[in-house]
């Protein structure tokens, strides 16, 4: 497996991968300048075992809400590329079907279709006058909460190659920094470190000291988040015996007529996410309502027969767009990237219930 990852062939694939919508970004361009150089030096590091993650930049976005985001050097991408495309087949194989963040052929529309499924089979089981419930839950500061010591272990009981186990070891545990360090007023692109990231001000989103936290920019840290909470999916189907759950990320719900059984179910999950995965629910996020009223999940409302976009999500799609349309009029972006956004939110929209929708959003967001 460690010489698939380090092979100049399957480093090459991760570098077109790794560049995929970048290719303009001026250290994809320097890396590109000398690729063969780069993608043969980044191998002699792997298999020399001095490989080493170059240290982070630090940024904050601020939409939909606040998050830390850990941005690694363009060389790390391309590793991790390299790194995911020979482990990820392996946990695949391990995933339930109801878990739908960062897969081959699942994703949102997926889950709003599999949840919209659910409430039609309880329907069909319990009859119309039967009330139906959904448990609601979401981890608390998920991402920064992973603890590295159990993500090892269980990442161990599928990995069994020692230098691959090694190599995952050091992306979860190096987390320097580049410490805000400002580029002097002339440095040019060409005398930057290829194998370090732009510097920046903002604070990492892990705790080293803790040995918790994984950088959200990290394209590892995507399947890893998947391998932590795959140990709960499989407890809630295998131990719990629970028949309609779903999950996306930190965000996942349960269905089920009886609304006493949901509290017990969300007690014994509370307990085994502390006991077994070091996490806590968020207290403000947890909700057991009728499903009458419509399931909020991956930006829909979700009824038995119908769906519709939530408000906070067309909200946001609406600002979106006004921003972009202020940018075209401005002259910062082309008609054909406005394009690209309208086409965004049509793709939304088309896979809810919104007929009109479109039309009235872009005649008002002017």
């Amino acid at each position: 497996m460690f010489s698939d990852i380090c092979s100049l062939e399957q480093l090459a694939r991760a570098y077109y991968r790794a560049r995929k919508g970048k290719r303009e970004k001026a250290r994809v361009c320097e890396f590109d300048f000398s690729l063969e150089n780069n993608l043969i030096k980044l191998r002699y590091l792997l298999e020399s075992g001095k490989y080493i993650p170059a240290p982070y930049a630090h940024f904050t976005i601020y939409d939909p809400k606040t998050r830390s985001v850990s941005a690694p050097a363009f060389r790390d991408r391309v590793l991790q590329h390299s790194l995911v495309e020979s482990i990820e087949p392996l946990f695949e194989r391990k995933f339930i079907v109801d878990s739908y963040a960062c897969r081959d052929e699942k994703g949102t529309h997926y889950g709003a279709k599999r949840v919209k499924k659910f409430l039609m089979a309880a329907r069909c089981k319990y009859g119309k006058q039967q009330n139906v419930y959904v448990l609601q839950c979401d981890i608390q500061k998920y991402f920064q909460s992973i603890d590295w010591n159990t993500l090892l272990f269980i990442v161990a009981k599928t990995i069994h190659c020692p230098k691959t186990l090694d190599l995952i070891k050091k992306i979860v545990e190096n987390h320097d920094s580049t410490n805000g360090k400002p580029m002097p007023a002339n440095t040019s692109s060409c005398q930057l470190d290829l194998f370090s990231p732009s510097p920046s001000i903002e604070v990492p989103p892990v705790s080293v000291a803790e040995r918790k936290g994984l950088p959200i920019g990290n394209l590892t840290s995507q399947l890893f988040a998947n391998v932590y909470l795959n140990e709960l999916d499989h407890y809630v189907k295998e131990t719990l015996q629970e028949k309609w759950y779903a999950r996306y990320m930190d965000d996942f719900l349960i269905i089920h007529k009886d609304k006493d059984h949901l509290k017990a179910v969300r007690d014994d999950i509370r307990f085994f996410l502390k006991e077994k995965l070091k996490l806590n629910l968020h207290p403000r996020k947890i909700s057991i309502k009728n499903v009458r009223e419509g399931v909020p999940f991956v930006g829909y409302r979700i009824f038995y027969d119908h769906k519709l976009v939530r408000g906070e999500t067309l909200i946001r799609l609406q600002r979106k767009y006004r921003k972009r349309q202020k940018l075209l009029q401005q002259g910062k972006i082309t008609e054909n990237q406005m394009q690209m956004s309208e086409a965004s939110v049509r793709g939304h929209l088309k896979h809810a219930d919104a007929h009109g929708l479109y039309t009235f959003m872009t005649n008002n967001c002017v």
